[in-house]
């Protein structure tokens, strides 16, 4: 079927500039979700063969994306909310033909052909760059404001005891590293294990020194599914272990499993980390909004429930705003 859209047999040499182009002028007169999926599948695969072929992988990969795009035009939005409607897509005549994963997906471009379609023609030539600019897109112009973030002041464990069991998508959380403090990564992980959805995440930036003890005292609680690195723009010398860091441990522990099935690199880049406002004590650096991007891309849907037990300035609310999900926070005052 995909005969209908993409020429079959193609190899090195054959992708001319403009084929991207050529694919979605094709592509505008077929309304049948069959032969989108096949064409797709089929460009995703050429993709990956391709690598070393620069400018002929990127015309294939903005074609994959053209036939994405379009077909999730013709599928019907899935409404996602506090209550995670992850079941929407079994009714759809479509959803023995596209994995309910990838139709969930596709289902969030529905609204949005033009933006994406210009979105992709500027450089967005992957499945995940675009989710995220949908999320943007669809969280209007509103500019993240600290002042609204909801983080409650106190220790999280008594002020997050309203916070209903299995409603949270993701906990992502920055707990503190020194030794003395290593009862309360107990504490996060039985309040994960309580608060998460089924399939839902909790991601933990960890020190390296207290690395295997974090472990220990999650496991017992959570499923542990991968630790992540975080690249550091520049190193830190750390004293006492006469060690340069250059990365820090991102730990993943899900409950039960991991619901979501979206790709996420186990490498994320440092941006740049954000001033605070200045407090009495003349303010202090956290965490890059932007390298969560990925994480919460990847692991909830818009409408979803984020949570921070140690929110500390709001980053991780500020990113929950940015890309249209809510958020509770908890911080020692």
């Amino acid at each position: 079927m995909n005969g209908e859209i993409v020429p079959r047999e193609l190899s090195p040499g054959m992708v001319p500039i403009g084929f991207a182009e050529q694919i979605l002028e094709r592509a505008v007169e077929i309304e049948d979700p069959a032969v989108f999926w096949d064409a797709s599948a089929y460009l995703g695969g050429l993709a990956q063969k391709w690598n070393g072929h620069g400018q002929e992988k990127n015309e294939i990969k903005a074609a994959e994306m053209f036939c994405e795009i379009l077909l999730g035009q013709l599928l019907e939005p899935v409404e996602h909310g506090g209550d995670r409607k992850s079941d929407a897509f079994k009714s759809s005549p479509h959803a023995d033909l596209i994995p309910k994963q990838r139709a969930d997906e596709f289902c969030r471009y529905h609204g949005w052909r033009d933006e994406l379609i210009e979105a992709v023609r500027n450089g967005k030539r992957s499945r995940r760059s675009l989710l995220l600019y949908v999320d943007e897109l669809a969280a209007g112009d509103r500019q993240p404001e600290p002042a609204k973030l909801d983080i409650r002041r106190g220790d999280f464990r008594d002020v997050l005891t309203e916070v209903e069991p299995t409603t949270v998508a993701l906990i992502l959380t920055d707990p503190p590293y020194p030794r003395e403090y290593l009862p309360l990564w107990d504490a996060l992980g039985e309040f994960a294990a309580t608060a998460l959805i089924d399939g839902g995440s909790l991601i933990a930036y960890c020190g390296q020194s207290i690395l295997p003890d974090a472990l220990d005292r999650l496991r017992p609680h959570l499923r542990y599914w991968w630790t992540i690195a975080l690249k550091h723009g520049t190193t830190a010398m750390i004293t006492g272990k006469w060690v340069s860091a250059g990365w820090k441990p991102l730990l993943w522990f899900v409950r039960d499993r991991r619901a979501t099935q979206t790709m996420l690199a186990d490498t994320i880049g440092g941006g740049q980390p954000r001033k605070t406002v200045p407090t009495g004590d003349g303010g202090y650096w956290a965490q890059a909004v932007d390298d969560l991007a990925p994480i919460i891309s990847a692991l909830t849907n818009p409408g979803d429930l984020i949570v921070d037990p140690f929110a500390g300035s709001g980053t991780v609310g500020l990113a929950a705003q940015r890309f249209g999900r809510r958020f509770i926070g908890a911080e020692i005052a």
